[in-house]
Order: C-alpha cells, then sequence, then structure tokens
C-alpha cells in the first residue's frame, strides 16, 4: 500500500505532464523544418528521400535562388479543354525550394476557364488573384459534424486572396470576362496534386469501369469516352516539359474536345456536390 501512495501521485503527474507537453508543443508545418540554411535539390540523382539530396552548398550561386519563369502570361488555345494553363514552381522545378516547405503556382484562364476540382493532400494553398476575377471555392470533407459537403466559394477580384485549408476539393473558374491570373502559394516543397478527372479516368490501370459507372450513376459509355480522353495525361505533372503528348502544359493541350466529352465532363462536376445546397 506503501508503495502504491508514493507511486500513483507520480504516475499522474507524469501523465499530465506528457498532455502538457503535447498541448503546448507547436503546430507542424506540411514539411518538417530544414536543417541547414537551404538544400538546392540535386535532381541529377536518382536516390529516394523525403525531399531531394542536396547538391555541394559550395557550389551555390546567386542564380539558384532566382526562379523567372513565373513573369510572363501563358498563351491558352481557345480550343484548350479546360481554357486554363498552370505554371509550375515545385522543386523539381526550382530546385532551391527543396527542404524549405514552400513552393508556387501561376494560374492563368480566359474566360469560362476552370481549374478543374482537385486536391493538394500535403499542403494549404493561398490564391493571390493578380489580374481578372475568380469564382474560387472548396468543399468540406463528407464526416464534417459541423458543414458535411458544404460548400465554401466566392467571386474574388485582382489583389485579394482566397485560403484553401489542406486536402480539400477545391476549384477555380473564370466568370469575367478578361483573361484572369493568380499566383497561389503552398506551404510545401511537394504539395502533391490528385485532380478528379485524371485520377479516376486516367488512372493507370484503368479503375474498374463498372465501379465508376455505378458511383457516379451513369453508362459505361460515357465513363469509357472520358477514359480514352484522359488517359494520356496521366503522367503530366510527373515531367511538365516531356510527359505531355501535346504541349507543356496539360491545360492548354489544343486537342479537340467532343460535346461528349464536354457533356461527361459537366455531369461529373455536378455530381461532386458542386452546388450552393
Amino acid at each position: 500500500m506503501g508503495l502504491v501512495r508514493i507511486m500513483g501521485p507520480a504516475c499522474c503527474h507524469l501523465v499530465l505532464l506528457t498532455i502538457f507537453i503535447l498541448v503546448a508543443s507547436p503546430v507542424q508545418a506540411a514539411d518538417p523544418d530544414p536543417l541547414q540554411d537551404f538544400c538546392i535539390a540535386d535532381l541529377s540523382q536518382k536516390s529516394f528521400f523525403n525531399g531531394y539530396p542536396c547538391k555541394d552548398p559550395t557550389t551555390a550561386v546567386v542564380e539558384d535562388f532566382i526562379f523567372k519563369g513565373l513573369k510572363d502570361a501563358s498563351i491558352i488555345s481557345d480550343e484548350s479543354p479546360w481554357g486554363a494553363a498552370a505554371t509550375l514552381a515545385f522543386a523539381r522545378h526550382w530546385p532551391a525550394l527543396n527542404t524549405l516547405g514552400v513552393s508556387l503556382v501561376r494560374l492563368d484562364l480566359i474566360p469560362g476557364g476552370v481549374i478543374a476540382p482537385h486536391t493538394h493532400n500535403l499542403a494549404t494553398e493561398l490564391v493571390f488573384v493578380t489580374a481578372g476575377e475568380l469564382y474560387i471555392g472548396f468543399v468540406a470533407n463528407s464526416d464534417d459534424v459541423s458543414a458535411p459537403n458544404k460548400l465554401f466559394a466566392g467571386m474574388v477580384k485582382a489583389g485579394e486572396a482566397f485560403v484553401i485549408p489542406r486536402g480539400l476539393v477545391h476549384f477555380q473558374m473564370n466568370k469575367g470576362t478578361i483573361n484572369a491570373s493568380t499566383i497561389n502559394f503552398l506551404n510545401s516543397h511537394n504539395l502533391g496534386i490528385s485532380f478528379l478527372p485524371l485520377t479516376l479516368f486516367g488512372a493507370q490501370p484503368a479503375v474498374d469501369p463498372a465501379l465508376l459507372a455505378r458511383s457516379f450513376a451513369v453508362d459505361q459509355t460515357a465513363l469509357s469516352d472520358l477514359a480514352v480522353f484522359w488517359s494520356p495525361f496521366s503522367n503530366v505533372f510527373v515531367d511538365m516539359s516531356t510527359a505531355n503528348p501535346c504541349d507543356k502544359s496539360f491545360l492548354r493541350c489544343p486537342q479537340a474536345v467532343s460535346s461528349e466529352f464536354i457533356l461527361g465532363l459537366g455531369e461529373l462536376l455536378i455530381l461532386l456536390a458542386l452546388s450552393e445546397s
């Protein structure tokens, strides 16, 4: 009994101390903290790390820390399937971002252009509109007890910003009459991108069409048309310069789009619960 009386309070104090440490600890960013000032990625290495291996820091020059790829708007074909283009600045495009926990994207959209519903499972996104105005939104998780599948969307004008929580389905659309552009900031150097049309209809090997047909309550013919269109783009984000069969950005690929495809994609977007109700 004496041992119980001595150890009982000590165990309680230890538990309370542990809880205090866990609660008081700072919230972690999307990426782990770097262990050096910088780690410019050596993209020639084929080793697998949680990030990229560093090149010799003594060889770093100021040009490594400058990225010029976001200054010019993309030229978007009128026949583009989405009427939009994305210029990426991830660690594999700008090696100086490696381990720094940040990346950027420039989006350009013609009137009516869209960035189709997608997710970033590794990053929160801040969208800063630099020209025009965009309809931007995200949908809360299905199991969010306070707002299941609730849509948060609105018009965002030049000079305004919109924040998209990590991992949620989100989208952009140019509802204006002039071209629109954004610079997007994300708190990961490798944010993860899952475009729903590519994920569902461009998977290699293909997702069972019977499963998709039942999931979306459509016939397999419509799903086959979508799969035929999207399957060539399944690796587009692996290497923006070579993976695309049309151009450097699948978003501005000048491939003709059939009316059946447009109807199928529209039906998909409707079924993704992007409504105000």
